[in-house]
């Protein structure tokens, strides 16, 4: 072997070893392996957390899993859906006016303003009641009665929420109507308790007009995942935005009140 020969032996010398080294250990740890390794770890995780609960004498869910157990107790929490959009400047959409709202009340509502609630007609208004898109609340200040129109609108968008909120492949909320149609004895019950906003001349006053709280929503069945009231207000604003643009109704966000106040235009 000649001087040359030998230098270059010794140069690579090296690199072969490193290089065989290599596949050595790469063999002993592949990437395919690696994944196995890790889901026997969790599965070893899971046999202690149902073993201690057994021995607690607790309850245990079958299909438990680490991922589900976010504090260390067994326990599956629920999921929480986020709804990632853009987030609507609803001061900024919703700013019809009060002033607008009360000529369209009286323009397609009621001729005149109810006294007391005896004076209610079936035969001009419409019972408003819970349905599987909405709910009424405890209405402790008007009652559950709007005209044919607006008993329309309010159905179609509750029912409208709750197409929005089936096509995302949400969880299913209601939405909550927290007030409706005023009589005079409510204006004057409303302004005793303190609530500045109670008017002789609202156009609540005209059967057109209600109310949907934005901070509760409704849910009969609870299931493994939930979303936050202001998540499911990004869907409702959708919703009214919609209408709002056909020109089926007039929306005021009231911050104040924590409702959109919403006059039908039909």
């Amino acid at each position: 072997m000649t001087k040359r020969q030998k230098a270059l032996t010794i140069l690579l010398t090296p690199f072969v070893l490193g290089f065989l080294l290599g596949l050595l250990v790469g063999g002993g740890c592949s990437r395919e392996e690696k994944p196995e390794g890790l889901k026997d770890a969790d599965s070893g995780l899971v046999e202690q957390i149902l073993e201690e609960q057994q021995e607690a004498g607790e309850t245990v869910e079958d299909n438990v899993t680490v991922e589900d157990d976010v504090d260390g107790t067994g326990v599956s929490e629920a999921r929480e859906i986020i709804y990632y959009t853009k987030l609507m400047s609803y001061g900024s959409v919703f700013n019809d006016l009060n002033e607008a709202h009360l000529d369209m009340a009286k323009t397609v509502g009621l001729s005149e303003i109810l006294e007391k609630r005896d004076d209610v007609d079936p035969a001009l208004l419409v019972k408003v009641e819970n349905t599987d898109f909405l709910e009424i609340d405890e209405l402790r200040y008007s009652v559950p009665y709007l005209t044919a129109g607006a008993a329309r609108e309010l159905n179609r968008i509750a029912k409208a929420f709750h197409d929005s909120l089936s096509r995302k492949q949400f969880p299913i909320y209601k939405l909550v109507c927290s007030s409706i149609l005023r009589t005079e004895e409510d204006v004057t019950r409303l302004r005793k308790s303190g609530n500045p906003n109670a008017s002789d001349n609202s156009a609540h006053c005209y059967g057109t007009t209600f109310d949907i709280t934005y901070t509760r929503y409704s849910r009969e069945v609870e299931t493994d995942e939930f979303m936050q009231p202001y998540e499911l207000t990004k869907v409702l604003g959708e919703v009214l935005r919609d209408e709002k643009k056909a020109g089926r109704i007039l929306v005021k966000y009231e911050k104040k009140e924590h409702c959109f106040h919403i006059t039908a235009c039909i």
